[in-house]
């Protein structure tokens, strides 16, 4: 029986696929009845609060085995995983500083490269939240950095919550995300305008949001 589910926020393809007993996201990404859902959604990573997506019925594979030989199967797993990538607004190099980072149930320290990109493999069905740790000067105990990640929860750039969402990844604060016009995501926005040399106002407009889009690469 063909089923619809509707993307809640913080789930992604991957645990929507296992959620329905498949092993990969392609699995759902690429059946025809998706057709609608994968114009929409290019990048099958970025799925959104309110995406609709076909859950077709699964069915039985035949396969014809031959007597008196060894018979391979291979099977499908999908792995997840959280990339950080950390970078000074400078561009100084942020090689050797020290990261914590907390994902789900695993602990990793470990101290940057020079591309300030970190890569973890999640655990299956790991909760989807964490804490980063940055310890940006030389035997400090105490972090200069801290804050949370929640993995699937970036809203579209066209929602002011996915505006606020990447100005703050980006450095520029813009408060709590929550599509609220307020004092801080006016500042945040205009930091980042300012920057990036476009007309200074807190009004995220079509100019701004395709800016926004190309620095933060999605």
């Amino acid at each position: 029986m063909t089923q619809q589910h509707t993307v809640a926020q913080g789930e992604t393809l991957l645990r929507i696929a296992r959620q329905y007993g498949y092993k990969t996201s392609t699995a759902l990404y690429n059946h025809p009845s998706n057709a609608e859902f994968r114009a929409l959604r290019p990048d099958p990573n970025l799925i959104y609060p309110g995406d609709v997506i076909t859950i077709p019925p699964k069915k039985e594979k035949f396969m014809p085995l031959r007597a008196n030989s060894l018979n391979t199967f291979v099977v499908q797993n999908e792995k997840e995983y959280f990339r950080l990538q950390v970078s000074y607004d400078d561009g100084d190099d942020v090689a050797g500083k020290r990261v914590v980072l907390n994902i789900g149930s695993q602990k990793i320290d470990t101290v940057l490269q020079s591309d300030g990109l970190i890569e973890v493999e999640l655990n299956n069905n790991d909760a989807l939240t964490g804490n980063v740790d940055l310890y940006l000067k030389a035997g400090e105990t105490t972090p200069t950095k801290s804050f949370a990640v929640q993995i699937g929860n970036l809203d579209p750039i066209d929602t002011l919550s996915g505006v606020q969402g990447r100005c703050n990844m980006l450095g520029f604060n813009c408060g709590k995300v929550d599509g609220v016009m307020g004092e801080k995501t006016r500042i945040g926005v205009k930091e980042f305008k300012y920057q990036h040399e476009l007309d200074v106002d807190g009004i995220p407009g079509p100019k701004t949001k395709a800016k926004l889009q190309q620095v933060f690469g999605s």
